[in-house]
């Protein structure tokens, strides 16, 4: 999940890849230096650093997924709670 893999053929297909899964990577362990990098390659005018966007979405994607889900399951037990709480009453 979230890193994508390597495939013989198209080198530019291997450097968005290589990019992507840099994205991601950095995104999950180095957000600030991700952002750096982004940043001055925005005022530098690089180009090509698409993967690592792409990347960085994908993880930031991911962990929205996750949050939602540790929130539903904070709202089933804040519900359980409730319903034993009325039980005892």
């Amino acid at each position: 999940m979230g890193t994508i893999d390597y495939h013989e053929g198209d080198p530019l297909d291997n450097d968005f890849q290589y990019l992507f899964n840099s994205g991601y990577t950095l995104a999950k362990f180095q957000p600030k230096v991700l952002e750096q990098l982004l940043f001055e390659a925005e005022q530098n005018g690089t180009r090509g650093l698409e993967g690592l966007l792409w990347g960085k979405r994908e993880f930031e994607n991911e962990l929205k997924k996750d949050q939602v889900k540790e929130f539903a399951q904070l709202r089933n037990k804040s519900r359980n709670r409730d319903k034993d709480f009325d039980r005892d009453r």
